[in-house]
């Protein structure tokens, strides 16, 4: 009778050892999204500076390991970096390729640049396992270890925080399920979410002309909440909501540093110079006597057009970014207009008619949303150069 009651009491003892055993690993799992893990991660969100590169914000993994010292310990694994001592950023970008790349650069770095230039910087912690932020430092450090650091920059699907997204998508499958920031009847475009929204805000007109002129067909797309996260404040919207393996993936976002920027307000520009194009080209033919000044006019006229159509020719058909190709602007910027100031009358009289039609083509474009132009920009110019082909029409038929 003894036996049994010691045999039992072994039992009833393994088997609590057991559930306690069970207890502590369930509480060391829970215990991954707590600080006690060596590994620190969180997604840093950065707002627009005053710099071009910098009008849309940007994104990048923040690192903390306490496990290391030094610089080391606290790390920003970015890809927003690219090769400055070749070239700038901007000629780079005008020659249609951006080659960027994935650095490491310590968080006081980034916190001393934003302060510096009075920028907003948010932090949202990833709530991930021992298991999951091992996987994504592994990641991060591999690619910043080989050649798979440098990518082709691509405005829309390819740039600092897509790279970001697509890495979390690659580690985790469909366990990671990202948050909604679009409403389920959206029918916002590429690029109301870049030229539209950011540059008449920040002032950079000319920049945003540049960018509405540059931006092809592919930039009238109607965006997915996938889609959306190529811009960094959308992406730490998107994130905000996201979970892996149906738990919550980030936590609420801290302001490191407020958005202390100051715009300096300025008038619309480019609309300004293109309404004043209009005036002098329109008034200089209807009240100069002296024709030589309106030819010159339009001759000037023309060779700006027709080289500014000349480029988004070549940018189309060479192997550049892909957000310029497909660029129906070229319908009204005609890449001839560099050479037809030298043709026949004969020849002026069915261009000025061909002209006219790719400007009403160029309007129906518009008009059904196949690709935007920044018709309070480039409106008034288009005004001017209806005007310089009617009168070209009017004097060769008048000559003949």
């Amino acid at each position: 009778m003894l036996r049994k009651r010691i045999l039992f009491f072994l039992v009833v003892f393994a088997a609590a050892i057991k559930a306690l055993a069970a207890e502590d690993t369930a509480a060391f799992k829970r215990s991954a999204h707590t600080n006690h893990s060596h590994l620190r991660l969180s997604l840093i969100t950065g707002g627009p500076g005053l710099d071009i590169f910098e009008t849309f914000g940007h994104s990048c993994i923040r690192v903390v390991d306490s496990d290391s010292t030094g610089w080391n310990s606290d790390l920003i694994y970015n890809y927003g970096f690219y090769d400055e001592f070749t070239s700038s950023y901007l000629s780079q970008w005008l020659n249609g390729r951006v080659r960027s790349f994935l650095e490491t650069t310590t968080f006081d770095q980034l916190k001393f640049q934003f302060d510096d230039e009075k920028r907003k910087l948010t932090e949202q912690e990833l709530l991930l396992n021992d298991e999951q932020k091992e996987l994504v430092v592994g990641f991060l450090k591999k690619n910043r270890g080989s050649v798979n650091r440098y990518y082709e920059y691509d405005t829309f699907y390819d740039n600092c925080t897509t790279r970001l997204r697509d890495m979390f998508t690659t580690l985790f499958g469909a366990a990671f399920v990202p948050g909604n920031a679009l409403p389920p009847d959206s029918h916002i475009k590429f690029r109301d979410f870049s030229s539209n929204m950011y540059c008449p805000l920040q002032h950079k007109y000319w920049f945003g002309i540049v960018l509405n002129l540059f931006y092809a067909s592919r930039a009238d797309r109607v965006m997915s909440n996938k889609d959306a996260m190529f811009n960094p404040d959308y992406f730490a919207r998107i994130m905000a909501g996201a979970t892996l393996d149906g738990k919550k993936m980030c936590a609420d976002p801290v302001v490191l540093y407020p958005d202390r920027t100051v715009w300096t307000t300025t008038l619309d520009e480019p609309m300004v110079v293109s309404i004043l194009i209009a005036l002098i080209t329109i008034g200089t033919f209807l009240f100069v006597e002296k024709p030589v000044i309106a030819k010159l006019i339009s001759i000037v006229l023309m060779l700006a057009t027709g080289l500014l159509g000349c480029y988004m020719l070549n940018l189309w058909l060479r192997d550049c970014e892909p957000a310029w190709k497909e660029n129906y602007n070229i319908l009204w910027a005609l890449p001839t207009n560099v050479i037809v100031p030298f043709f026949s009358k004969r020849i002026k009289r069915v261009y000025a008619v061909v002209a006219l039609g790719l400007l009403g083509v160029a309007f129906l474009v518009h008009i059904f949303r196949i690709q935007e132009f920044p018709l309070m920009e480039v409106g008034f110019l288009w005004l001017a150069l209806i005007w310089i082909y009617a009168t070209m029409y009017r004097r060769s038929v008048n000559k003949a």
